[in-house]
Parts: C-alpha cells; structure tokens; sequence
C-alpha cells in the first residue's frame, strides 16, 4: 500500500482569468482530441473513457478490462445509470516492457484535470509499473472524476476530494464485484503521527481551509493527504450506520456543514489514535463471509507488509489464520507469513518458538501428498523470495523435485535457484515432461551438491 501524495486532482486555478482558463481548456481539448492517435501508437475506446498508451494491444486490452470494472463499481456507488454521459480521456505514459530505471521518481504519480475530464498516469515509474500499483493510482485518479462529476463543489474542498480519493483507492476491483475496505494501513500511520505531534493545535480548520495551492504544498501535503483521509474515514465509519451503502454516506459528507465538521475534533483524534492498523486489519481478515471474502484476503497481504514496531503483532495475527477452515485464507496466510520473514529478518529472533511452529507448519503442508498441488506449489513458488529462512527450505526443496506434480517440482526448481549456487534446469516443461531419467539424472546432481554441503 503506498501513500496517494503524488497524484492530485488538479482543479482550474481560480487566479486566473475565466476567459483565459476557457481559452486554454478548448485549445488544450481540441489538440487533445486530434493529435492523440498520432502521439500514441494505441487507443482503446469504451463506454465513459478512451485510454491512450505505447504498449502493445495485450497491454492495452488488460488494462482496459481494469478500468471498465472501475468504472462499474464506481457507478454502482454513486448510481449512475449507462451508458456514461461523459468520456473521459486516460494517458498511460510508458510502456511496460521497458527496462525499469528505479532512480526515476517522479514528483506525480499520476492527475486529473477535471474541467478537461483527463486523467494523466506515468507509468515509468516502478511504483506504477506493476500492475496492482497501476490499479491503485488508477482507482485513485477515476475516483476523483466520479467525485467531481457527482458532488457540485468539491473540487473547491480539497480535504474532502481528496479524503474520498484516498479511501475509494484501497477497493479491492474484481470481474464482478468490488469491496471498499476503506482502511489505509500507510495513511492511517501518518495521521497518527500527526495527531500524536500535535496534542495542543487543532488540526481540523485548517485542512479544511486549504485551497489547493495550500494543501498540496511540497512541505505539508503528505500531512493534508494523511489527515484527510482520516477525516473521511471516521466520517464513514464512525457517523452513519455501518450497513448505509457507501454513495448515500459520501453524499451525506458532501453535505455536513464544515463547522459541524470542525466540532468533532475532539472524538476523530480519540477515534484515530485507538484505530492499531494490525488489529484493524486482522478484523478484516477474519470476516469471510462471500461479501467480504476480497477485504479478507487483502488485509492479509497487508498484515505481511508489516515492518518494525508491527511486525510482531502482525506475526501472531497471521499465523492465528492458520486454523482457519477456509482453504483461501489459509493460503493467504501462508504467503503473508513468508513475506513478514523477508521484510523482518528480526522476527525468527524476536518469535523463535512461534516461528518455528509456523514454519514446520508450512514444511508439513509442502510434504502432504493429500495437500492441494496448487497450494503446495504457491507455497514453493513463494520461497525463492524469502531466504531468511533459506538454509532450512534447501533439503526440503531438493526432495520436492521429486514430487509427483510437476508444478510443485518446478517451482522447487526456481526457488533452488534464488536460494543455493548451485546451477539448476529451470523451463517447467522440462519439470512436466522430461523423462524419468532425464529428471533423475538432474535430482541426482542435486542430492551429490546438498551432501557435499553438509561435509563442508
């Protein structure tokens, strides 16, 4: 999860000239309008938007189907009726299967420009360049469109445009159905922080004051956008009853009178600082029901982002949903585990019994011929990226090139890989159809190299 500093709704400035503003926006449009065919190599037009970018039709075709189910949730929401009455114009600056600079960070992720209905995403960047980051900015960026198209003003209330943003932007988007945690694990950090520093100044009229200059100041954004979300948040969560659909209680925010807003300073600050991200999201983690069977799984990948003071809460928390009947949670925990190692090597030292009992956990499920193959593999797969631990998961992955499936003996054979230097035959096909011989011969290879290392 990554805090939305850098990807702004940008309003037209009121310090200029309205004669001069509309000037621009048709001359702006109407180059727009032409010349994009001929600065992008692709275009992909769908009801509500037209996305522009230089990667290749497959790129296009995906990321297409991602923001049209965008544009779904976000209309089922605020009940907005199809087709769109307006087209919004997307630009994808990069292409995706560039070699990634990781020293480029730009200082905009992504915009909207709300009198031209175009939004603006520069893919260049590593944080956009995966595709679940892509989606965050997206979500963000489109939210904003939604916001100012359906609530008249807000644009002139930055906290507020932006507070929504930031809570639409953690939607889980699937095919057919969407889920808005709402919770932002990195942004509610921040508020805290902020709050904690500040126990004798109110915070809440001046974020509500700031025009957009102001709020997105280079020095004090990263507050405003932290402290607006919280505000929203608590709106949300804490002022309209829990089973209210979300379009009616963001109307009702749209609504509140800003010194009723202001009066509530005192309980949002009691609110936000009892709000423990960890225990928030294991909340979340625990409910699921098919409702809210995507915030689940989402919450448990984010429990295994944890770092520092966290981790060791985070820990427990997910290796409690161990013993969760639902095989998805289970292996969503599984993962999470792995990449709470990767992320705090300190742990296994800090929880050694805890982690031991959760990592011969993980080794008894790979071991399980009884196992899901599918699980199994995952769990393989996801080892080559967690080495912490690499010196206990070498024997155990050489007996697993044995293994009657071939999708867990290749991704034993790519995890090999990643954690010993011995060199190994990675091509899957070669793990699904190779002979028993052929494979024999190279498992063979692997127990001489694992027995030399033990007499080393």
């Amino acid at each position: 999860m990554k805090a939305p500093a850098s990807y702004p709704a940008l309003p037209c400035s009121p310090a200029r000239p309205a004669a001069l503003v509309k000037l621009a926006a048709i001359v702006l449009l109407c180059s727009l309008c032409c010349s994009c065919r001929l600065v992008y190599k692709n275009s992909l037009s769908r009801d509500g938007f037209v996305v522009y970018s230089n990667d290749g039709p497959d790129f296009l075709e995906k990321t297409g189907s991602r923001i049209e189910n965008i544009y779904t949730s976000l209309a089922e929401i605020f009940d907005i009726a199809r087709p769109f009455p307006w087209t919004t114009r997307i630009f994808l600056e990069g292409q995706s299967e560039d070699l990634l600079d990781y020293s480029y960070a730009p200082d905009l992720l992504g915009y909207y420009v709300p009198f031209l209905q175009v939004i603006h995403i520069d893919t260049r960047a590593t944080s956009t360049n995966h595709s679940s980051d892509l989606d965050q900015v997206l979500l963000h960026e489109i939210s904003h469109h939604f916001l100012v198209s359906e609530l008249p003003g807000i644009s002139d209330r930055c906290w507020l445009n932006e507070g929504l943003a930031g809570n639409l932007e953690v939607g889980i988007i699937g095919k057919d159905r969407a889920e808005f945690p709402l919770l932002n694990p990195i942004l509610l950090g921040l508020a805290r922080r902020e709050i904690t520093a500040n126990p004798d100044r109110t915070l809440l009229p001046g974020l509500l004051e700031s025009d957009w200059k102001a709020f997105h100041n280079e020095k004090t954004r990263e507050r405003n956008y932290a402290l607006s979300w919280a505000l929203v948040y608590f709106l949300l969560t804490e002022t309209h009853p829990p089973g209210m659909p979300l379009g009616r209680r963001i109307k009702k925010i749209h609504r509140l009178d800003e010194a009723e807003i202001i009066s509530l300073e005192a309980i949002w600050r009691k609110k936000i600082l009892e709000l423990d991200p960890v225990r928030e999201l294991y909340k979340l983690a625990c409910n699921d029901s098919s409702s809210r069977r995507l915030s689940a799984l989402w919450a448990i990948e984010e429990l295994g982002k944890a770092r520092g003071l966290n981790a060791r809460s985070s820990l427990a928390a997910v290796t409690s949903l161990f013993e969760k009947k639902s095989p998805a949670i289970r292996e969503a925990a599984y993962v999470s585990f792995l990449q709470l190692l990767t992320s705090n090597p300190q742990v296994p030292f800090l929880e050694p019994r805890k982690t031991e009992d959760a990592v011969n956990r993980l080794k008894s499920v790979i071991t399980d011929g009884e196992a899901s193959p599918r699980l199994r593999s995952r769990i393989v797969a996801n080892l080559e990226a967690h080495r912490t631990t690499g010196k206990d998961w070498v024997p155990l992955l050489v007996d697993s090139l044995e293994d009657p499936h071939p999708g867990v003996r290749a991704a034993a054979a790519g995890a090999l890989a990643k954690m010993a230097s011995k060199p190994t035959i990675l091509r899957p096909a070669f793990w699904s159809s190779a002979t028993l011989k052929e494979r024999t011969q190279e498992i063979d290879e692997w127990k001489s190299w694992l027995a030399a290392r033990k007499a080393d």
